[in-house]
């Protein structure tokens, strides 16, 4: 973020940091309203009971568009309304099925397609191990007509588990199209989880943007990956027989679905709070990201229920399509730029529905240390810190507009268990958490929206 940004937002609107006693109440008010009485759970569950898997382009998706904008609605904000984004339509199909033959018997292995695939009606090739892009790029055409069997683990031992997705996850988005250019036939893919012996697969997207050749690609649970790595260095002529129904459609039209309460004073001022409304297809999206929806939602409906009138317009975002690439987001920035529209800021809420612990806040030093003034409203909630660093996909492209950006960052140490997998389902997610969490996004949006 430009380092002038924020000085300028506080020089334009008059914003500070300086605590406000008259609206105190208010605030302890909507902190009770949304842990005590907040309909973050329910509305969760409604979302993905209900509705289920919200895969780009799908009927699921159509579907939680229609129920999240009746549901706002239901809520008496002052505006709701959908906005048109283009949006990609892939289908895994009903077949994944990968083998290994070679030994005394066929060996099953655990796959799930990773979006963007290609389908096939059958593969049966050698396989070759690797642990790097870098490895591969080496190899270079002598993994023509093989399967590439990524198998780096996500790094257990790290502290904050989204490092060590970060440093793996390169296999999976960008290891299919190099395998294809050398001229592989397949890749199969160590699944991004911190479980070292799960058999649940974690999906996810895949890129083929650099021109080449889209392949079948495909994630293995972690105990089907170990499976045929020791099967590997004990096998000869071990070949792994995969088939995938996988297959993409033309784009489509869905939408971003947004909600908004108008500023009493400066209405032209918005302050965003968002997660995003679509999901992968293997399980109900609870977590990633049903949770960061619920959680918008109810900021929302509780600013109005409670009768407040924040100085500035808040906003709640529900963004398509932000797992195949944050393409959501990115046309809701567009559109905000050709509008000419002013976001002060904007918050997104999109690792998972824990317990709250800090913000993650696209500034500077000096934005950070001001802003740690307003922690003592907070401490109910469970956040203890703000620092410097990125913030949520779908908000990120806001910062070039001149907002400040930021992300809840809540408990993660078990979010790599479920994140793209079939185990991502409502009975993962805790009441008190999920609530803590939105009365911590509520406490954030509304010291923004309101200082004089």
């Amino acid at each position: 973020m430009n380092p002038f940004h924020f000085a300028a937002i506080i020089s334009a609107t008059s914003l500070a940091v300086a605590p406000t006693p008259s609206r105190a109440d208010d605030l302890q008010n909507l902190k009770a309203n949304i842990m005590n009485d907040g309909t973050s759970y329910t509305d969760l569950r409604a979302l993905t009971r209900d509705i289920g898997p919200r895969m780009s382009g799908s009927i699921g998706a159509e579907k939680a568009v229609d129920w999240s904008l009746a549901k706002l609605n239901s809520y008496h904000l002052d505006r709701v309304w959908k906005q048109p984004v283009q949006v990609p339509h892939w289908e895994r199909g009903t077949v994944e099925r990968a083998i290994i033959i070679g030994g005394s018997a066929p060996i099953p292995l655990a796959v799930a397609a990773l979006g963007r695939s290609a389908g096939t009606t059958g593969i049966n090739a050698r396989v070759v191990e690797v642990q790097s892009l870098d490895e591969v790029r080496a190899l270079g055409f002598r993994v023509r007509g093989k399967i590439v069997f990524y198998n780096r683990p996500m790094d257990p031992t790290l502290e904050n588990p989204f490092t060590a997705y970060g440093r793996a996850m390169d296999q999976r988005t960008q290891g299919p199209a190099l395998a294809s250019s050398f001229g592989a036939v397949a890749v199969l893919v160590r699944s991004m989880t911190t479980l070292p012996d799960d058999d649940h697969t974690h999906t996810g997207g895949t890129s083929f943007r650099s021109g080449a050749t889209p392949i079948p690609a495909a994630a293995l649970s972690t105990h089907a990956a170990n499976v045929l790595s020791h099967a590997l260095k004990n096998i000869a002529d071990l070949t792994v027989h995969l088939e995938l129904s996988a297959k993409t459609l033309p784009d489509v039209t869905s939408y971003n679905v947004i909600g908004e309460i108008t500023g009493s004073v400066t209405p032209g001022e918005i302050v965003l709070v968002g997660g995003h409304l679509d999901s992968w297809d293997l399980a109900q999206g609870a977590h990633d990201d049903g949770a960061g929806v619920t959680q918008s939602m109810d900021v929302c409906r509780a600013i109005k229920q409670l009768g407040l009138h924040p100085r500035r317009t808040v906003r709640c975002v529900l963004f398509m399509a932000e797992e195949p690439g944050g393409i959501g987001g990115e046309e809701y920035a567009r559109q905000a730029g050709l509008a000419h529209e002013h976001h002060v800021m904007a918050v997104e809420s999109d690792r998972g529905g824990f317990a709250p612990k800090k913000f993650s806040i696209d500034g500077t030093p000096s934005v950070i240390s001001d802003l740690r003034a307003w922690l003592p409203d907070f401490a109910d909630t469970g956040v203890s810190d703000f620092y410097q660093g990125g913030s949520g996909t779908d908000v990120e492209p806001l910062a070039a507009l001149g907002a400040l950006t930021m992300e809840l960052i809540p408990d993660s140490t078990h979010y790599f268990d479920v994140h793209h997998a079939s185990t991502d389902v409502f009975e993962a997610v805790n009441e008190k958490d999920l609530k803590s969490a939105a009365a911590a996004l509520a406490t954030m949006v509304y010291k923004f929206a309101d200082r004089p």
